[in-house]
């Protein structure tokens, strides 16, 4: 089969100067497609079984729009303005198929015509230049399609407009790269040298590569490529920090402020410690810087916690010129904080007790910075408490991220209100300064158990509550009467409203048996 499709797609290739190119192929049932593309090729309908020929009903979409509808057998073919062809191969009818399937179905071909396909690449030597600066853009264009591409212009053009450059070339063969100097050995991409121009405050600025170029049939096609680099104003503002200090101890951050332009710039220049970080310093300035020369600013930082790679936000300075307003930030310093730091929490079984029972109290000390120290952890019992188990005290070597804890059990007799003070944990960073930090306090209620209030029949129990009405049940009003006790024993009162009920009842009863009367 395959034989005989190669056989078929040959034939019909013949007699023209068309050259195609991607090609997909496949057996297709009612309503399966083939796709290649933009285009879709679909089974539509098979002729019925005691037709002849065989023949299979195709339909041909672009872009999911239908352009073509052709019913084909066997070896028969079909274009499309030179763009797209169609080749069917065996046509499969039931009665045909040697595996079974309650389904024809048709062996089918779709083919594009061969075109070129430019692909541009543009690169920027820098990614970044100042006024002055000698730039280069190169260009680099191949021609990954499956034909030739004639008559190529391609241009390179800016935005903002600092430079611009056109080229050109007759043709380009499948598989080359467009060579700026054919006469050395290597390929040299297209160039687009100049000088940057000097602007008042930053921008982007865009490049673009557009080829425009024909196929062997005149077709007409085009590719695009692109690029972008930073152009800076006159001011430049720089953050300075170390790579590297030590928790507990103030770190310096360094500003600087450069004015490469050719007139004074009033500068309004503000930063912030970010969340890692922690300052006492005002971190806004203002300074007019002459043209040539720099201002600097400096302060200190804390920081928060140990870690590694914590950043420092970007400075940010900003100046007008004639009535534009531009901003300009520095880098972010990256800084790692290296030390112990040894958190501590306190907890309690229990915050309500009756006396004599015992409440277990956790206090855990864990090291959450990135060193190792050593720990001093000590509980003082309370006068008021009775230590009954447990340990009051330990010295734990704590690697980063290790926690060690002292739990006991205490006990009060008394009844009250009582606190346990806060515990402290003292340990040493690698340089052997001392530092503490504490826990919360906790608060315990030792109290009397409740004595039950007495009931009805003299005993001792609680108060008994209101039962829920069950669903279903009416709820009545109940009956606010006295109720006497003699002897000993619960007499209830008679109801007044019985006597209300009586002449209700006989009425009731004379109004049934009326009729027997």
């Amino acid at each position: 089969m395959r034989v005989l499709l190669a056989y078929l797609l040959l034939t019909s290739m013949i007699g023209t100067a068309v050259e195609w190119g991607d090609r997909v192929e496949g057996e297709l049932r009612w309503g399966e497609t083939l796709q290649l593309g933009d285009y879709s090729l679909e089974a539509a309908d098979f002729t019925p079984e005691d037709k002849s020929p065989r023949m299979v009903m195709l339909n041909l979409r672009k872009g999911g729009e239908l352009i073509a509808t052709r019913p084909l057998k066997s070896g028969e073919s079909f274009t499309i303005d030179d763009e797209v062809m169609v080749v069917a191969g065996d046509v499969m009818m039931i009665d045909y198929l040697l595996d079974g399937s309650a389904e024809p179905k048709a062996s089918v071909s779709l083919l594009l015509r061969a075109v070129p396909d430019l692909q541009i690449r543009v690169v920027s030597k820098e990614d970044s230049y100042r006024g002055g600066d000698r730039a280069k853009v190169e260009v680099e264009v191949e021609n990954v399609g499956m034909t030739e591409a004639e008559d190529v212009k391609l241009e390179v053009n800016f935005d903002p407009e600092i430079a611009g450059e056109r080229f050109s070339i007759s043709n380009l063969a499948p598989g080359d790269v467009w060579d700026e100097d054919p006469s050395t050995r290597k390929v040299d991409p297209l160039e687009v040298n100049f000088r940057v121009p000097s602007v008042a405050g930053p921008q982007v600025v865009r490049v673009e590569a557009r080829a425009r170029y024909l196929d062997t049939e005149g077709g007409v096609h085009e590719s695009v490529g692109g690029t972008s680099f930073d152009l800076f104003g006159p001011l430049r503002v720089f953050k300075y920090a170390d790579d590297e200090i030590r928790f507990g101890e103030e770190s310096y951050v360094h500003l600087s402020v450069s004015n490469g332009g050719d007139r004074s710039l009033v500068v309004a220049l503000t930063d912030s410690a970010g969340r890692d970080f922690k300052t006492d310093s005002s971190l806004e300035w203002k300074m007019t810087i002459p043209p040539g020369e720099s201002r600097t600013a400096s302060y200190t930082v804390d920081a928060k916690k140990p870690g590694d790679g914590q950043t420092l936000p970007p400075a940010e300075a900003t100046y007008s010129v004639d009535g534009t307003i531009y901003k300009v930030k520095s880098s972010s310093p990256v800084v790692d904080v290296i030390g112990p730091l040894v958190e501590v929490a306190k907890g309690a079984s229990s915050a309500r007790v009756r006396p004599g029972e015992t409440v277990t109290v956790t206090v855990t000390a864990k090291n959450v910075g990135n060193r190792r120290t050593k720990a001093s952890l000590k509980e003082t019992v309370p006068a008021w408490a009775t230590l009954v188990a447990g340990e009051t005290e330990i010295n734990p070597l704590l690697l980063p991220g290790e926690e060690a804890a002292i739990v006991y059990t205490i006990s009060c007799r008394d009844p009250g209100s009582y606190e346990i003070p806060a515990t402290a944990v003292c340990y040493r960073d690698d340089r052997g300064t001392a530092c503490t930090l504490e826990s919360s306090q906790l608060r315990i209620a030792v109290e009397e158990e409740e004595e039950e209030a007495p009931t009805d029949d003299g005993g001792m129990g609680a108060a008994p509550e209101e039962a829920p009405i069950p669903s279903g049940q009416v709820e009545g009003t109940a009956y606010k009467g006295d109720i006497s006790r003699a002897g000993g024993r619960d007499e209830v009162a008679r109801d007044p409203r019985i006597f209300w009920a009586l002449p209700a009842l006989i009425l009731i009863i004379f109004i049934a048996f009326d009729r027997y009367l």
